[in-house]
């Protein structure tokens, strides 16, 4: 398992509430998504802890599965 903190997004005090830093992944645009994947704010900081994780789940967060009935 990863420990490297990553930081995703920084809060800003503009009109932009938040802006990514680079370190998300390609086509990552809304933080609901980030979150939902594990991202969590630290202060100001968006940060995850383990990026290869992360952007393995963000590359499978749309894909649909076959619900078990069991």
């Amino acid at each position: 398992m990863s420990s490297d903190r990553v930081v995703l997004a920084l809060r800003t005090s503009g009109f932009v509430p938040f802006q990514w830093t680079g370190a998300e992944p390609e086509g990552l645009d809304d933080l609901d998504t980030a979150l939902a994947l594990g991202a969590c704010w630290e202060g100001d900081e968006l940060v995850t802890y383990n990026l290869a994780a992360f952007r393995h789940g963000f590359s499978t967060f749309d894909e649909e599965y076959m619900g078990d009935n069991d």
